[in-house]
């Protein structure tokens, strides 16, 4: 069974939340107020009306502000919010679609690290640390590597004793 990347559902799932939230419910519903009629039916079983109200604090410069009710009594951030989850929903259930393979890992997920190392540790015939040791000095003395390389690589093979 393949275990769900839950680092990346969440990366999705915020991604989709600020989608909804900022740019449909907020962004989009600031010019078009009608879109939170799809929060109507689960909000409003009475008469359901948006008012615009249009006014200037300076000249040259309009304020527009919406306001949504339901029989008379304002329910404009339920709105929006509801709203903004349905979109998000819809957003999450887009990308997921989209990246549906980077959703869960690999079959073999973990044991790819341990094949790496069973392979390098058994691949083939072993040298002895000291085989190792006498050929870095062969190599330091025909001038094959430089006196820091044949130390830091002498004091690896001195960790693994």
């Amino acid at each position: 069974m393949r275990k769900p990347n839950w680092s990346w559902i969440g990366i999705l799932f915020g991604v989709s939340l600020f989608i909804g939230y900022v740019i449909f419910a907020a962004g989009v519903g600031a010019f078009f107020p009608s879109i939170n009629v799809i929060s109507k039916p689960l909000l409003c079983s009475g008469e359901y009306s948006i008012e615009t109200t249009s006014s200037s604090y300076r000249p040259g410069e309009t304020f527009t502000s919406h306001r949504i009710y339901c029989d008379k009594k304002d329910i404009t951030l339920p709105s929006v919010m509801l709203t903004g989850l349905f979109f998000s929903l819809d957003t999450f259930i887009l990308l997921a679609i989209l990246n549906r393979n980077s959703l869960f890992q690999p079959e073999n997920f973990g044991v790819l690290a341990t094949d790496l190392k069973q392979t390098k540790k058994s691949g083939g015939k072993e040298k002895s640390p000291l085989e190792r040791m006498s050929e870095l000095k062969e190599m330091r003395d025909r001038n094959l590597i430089s006196d820091v390389e044949y130390e830091r690589k002498k004091d690896e093979i001195m960790k693994e004793l």
